[in-house]
């Protein structure tokens, strides 16, 4: 774990996102990073109120927002002291649909759903992002209105209340900021649709519950409760109706009916009055569950895909509702996501394949196609038509061209929780991270793209525990099958093995640690191992805990001096010259959980875990000789000037410390760590130290 500014984001050498050109970062050896200019624009300004984390969402009239604040060129921003840079935010689950939308507005402006929070981001610079916060689970539905101006965003039933709420909020895009909580539905909020007009918001839930809300006056038009779940929904374009109030036509898919809703406004009664009717199937029958439907620009033919593969065409254009027309195979393994742009229609499935289909109304032919790796859970156009953002099930956004259907990399990410993560020390320029279901990713930092992955060859199933980046740019991981593995770094989509310690550990290999003199690795079986540079043979070991090893290292000063922590509650000083122990600590409570040690002073050890303070260790001194009450703490660091301590809490805040005053800078929600036994991410990442200090 290394807590460090990050670089510029200027690459003249690296991967570009759109040409791809290669890096060969294995002869790169310990040269100069390749970043080689400051940010084009001023540095964006992380802001954050802190009583967020006193008083959740779900108690108040609004949610507590984290923005930031983009300067115009050449405006700087005053230094907070209490306030920290979020440079950038990685990843992609994959795991909902249609949580990726390009602005229809604003060019090369993409809204994406990221665990909880909205990422808005520029398409060309990824490293201009704007974040807002007001979920407290992953959110599983977000969508955008016709005009670009309103966000709606739904969550996963929350694990913070009593029941489990999905409140839905509508986002004022340009304000960023909330304007609404909606209520009344529960478990996951499975679909959000904007009428044509931005005046209304339709929304299901996993419940079996539909709810309409006008945008304008917040009130609820419509709530039922529904035998069946709703799988889809759009609106048309709006219709001339008797009155002054427009005409809306909504459709629905309810097991394998398709259903047109009619919204007339009632004078009588005041208010909006709906009507639904099943659309006409031919009278062979056409059973089928549906899964995405969308609407011409013209608002005559409806296009909805299905499990099975097809697009089934609609006619709503007359008077008698819809009528079914045609079907058109398109894939093995059900149409996913559907796009239409013009006499273009994308189509994205679970068998990899993106589809460009030209034509209109019922005549279609297949013009491209694309096998992409994973299920096409999204996919959305440019205003333009120029470009098209698909989202994967293994954690990928693609740009693709929709003229020949070239693509490319955007993002991607894990798929499980991150169990470790390491910076070299002697270079920023990359850093490489590992989950928990054995995958490691090399990361180039200034493109925040993945260079390579390393996985065990034929063992895709091993799960992976630690990770470490040598200086010689040499991956080394360890694994829960005791296995110690290194690769090398290639521009390969995956690296080869360089070499590999079976049986380093009974167990998983909990901590390693690696530099110009040995290997330190830690075990899940309690004992420490010294590992020779060159031959990788076992030097000597170290069984003194008596529960898995949580941290490893050297002292700073002497590297003759082995520091370690166990869950025992233990922190020992060995001294390899010697072969004796130094010095045995004992923390009173708690789980022991990581380590690192100070610069300055004394060079004392600081330790953090669960139900324990922070605490300051002297080698001298038996008991601790310093404590900070921050408790629940999962991974500490030291910044690089010694002054500065960061922590990962289980909620998944990163709390910054000052360790010449011991008071904490402050606190910044920057993960969430709901769904895998509490938090597994026990790094702390891609965050800046505040300028002033």
């Amino acid at each position: 774990m290394n807590l460090r500014p990050q670089p510029g984001h200027q690459n003249k050498n690296g991967i570009n996102p759109i040409t791809n050109t290669p890096i060969d970062y294995a002869q790169r050896g310990n040269q100069q990073p390749y970043y080689k200019q400051p940010y084009p624009q001023p540095p964006i300004q992380y802001t954050q109120n802190p009583q967020q984390y006193q008083n959740p969402y779900y108690n108040q009239t609004l949610p507590q927002v984290v923005q930031q604040s983009i300067p115009e060129a050449g405006q700087k921003l005053p230094l907070q002291s209490d306030a920290i840079e979020l440079d950038h935010m990685n990843g992609f689950s994959g795991r909902y649909r249609d949580v990726i939308h390009l602005h229809p507005q604003k060019e090369s402006t993409i809204v994406y759903a990221l665990a909880g929070l909205i990422v808005i981001e520029n398409l060309n610079d990824k490293h201009q992002q704007l974040f807002l916060r007001g979920h407290d689970m992953d959110i599983s539905a977000l969508t955008l209105s016709k005009t670009g101006r309103y966000i709606a965003s739904g969550q996963m039933g929350s694990r913070n209340a009593k029941t489990p709420e999905a409140p839905v909020i509508l986002w004022d895009f340009n304000a960023r900021k909330p304007m609404q909580i909606f209520r009344g539905l529960r478990d996951e909020i499975t679909n959000l649709s904007f009428s044509s007009d931005d005046k209304f918001l339709a929304a299901t839930a996993s419940n079996n519950n539909l709810i309409i809300w006008n945008c304008q006056d917040y009130t609820i038009v419509h709530n039922k409760l529904l035998e069946v779940p709703i799988n889809l929904i759009t609106w048309c374009p709006p219709r001339r109706s008797s009155t002054k109030h427009s005409q809306y036509l909504i459709v629905t898919s309810q097991g394998s009916n398709i259903f047109l809703i009619t919204m007339d406004f009632d004078v009588a009664s005041m208010q909006y009055q709906l009507k639904q009717a099943p659309c006409q199937l031919p009278s062979s029958g056409l059973v089928r569950n549906y899964t995405k439907a969308v609407i011409d620009q013209n608002g005559d033919y409806l296009y909805v895909g299905t499990h099975a593969g097809e697009i089934c065409i609609f006619s709503i254009s007359s008077q008698q509702g819809g009528i079914f027309k045609a079907t058109i195979p398109v894939s093995n393994n059900g149409v996913l996501s559907i796009n239409i742009f013009g006499r273009s229609l994308f189509v994205g499935s679970g068998d990899g394949k993106v589809k460009k289909l030209t034509g209109s109304d019922t005549r279609w032919n297949l013009e491209r196609e694309i096998c992409l790796e994973g299920r096409m859970n999204s996919i959305t156009t440019d205003p333009n038509g120029n470009e098209l953002l698909v989202g994967t099930s293994n954690g990928r956004i693609y740009r693709i061209n929709t003229a020949n259907l070239d693509s490319v990399v955007h993002t991607e990410g894990h798929l499980s929780s991150v169990v470790g993560l390491s910076v070299p020390l002697n270079a920023c320029d990359l850093f490489v991270s590992i989950d928990y279901e054995g995958v490691v990713m090399v990361w180039d930092m200034n493109e925040m793209l993945v260079i390579t992955r390393c996985v065990p060859v034929n063992m895709n199933r091993v799960k992976g525990s630690s990770v470490y980046l040598d200086p010689d740019r040499t991956v080394v991981s360890g694994w829960r099958d005791g296995f110690i593995r290194a690769y090398m770094i290639t521009n390969k989509p995956v690296s080869p093995i360089k070499w590999e310690i079976v049986n380093a550990h009974k167990g998983a290999v909990t901590s390693l640690y690696s530099d110009q003199n040995y290997y330190l690795s830690g075990g899940e079986d309690s004992i420490i191992r010294v590992w020779s540079k060159t031959a990788r043979q076992l030097i000597t070991q170290i069984s003194i805990h008596s529960k898995e090893i949580t941290k490893v290292f050297p002292d700073l000063m002497k590297p003759n001096l082995i520091h370690s922590c166990s869950a025992d509650k233990t922190i020992y000083t060995y001294d390899l010259k010697t072969d004796k122990k130094v010095i045995q600590h004992q923390s009173r409570n708690g789980v022991l959980l990581d380590m690192t040690q100070r610069k300055d002073s004394e060079l004392e050890l600081i330790t953090c875990g669960i139900n324990m303070p922070i605490q300051f260790w002297d080698i001298d001194i038996v008991e601790p000789v310093q404590s900070i009450d921050v408790q629940k703490l999962n991974s500490i660091a030291i910044s690089p000037d010694g002054k500065i301590l960061a922590t990962g809490s289980d909620s998944g805040e990163l709390i910054l410390i000052s360790i010449l005053t011991q008071s904490i800078l402050g606190k910044y929600l920057g993960h969430f760590c709901w769904g895998f036994q509490g938090s597994m991410d026990k790094v702390i990442k891609n965050k800046s130290l505040p300028p002033s200090y």
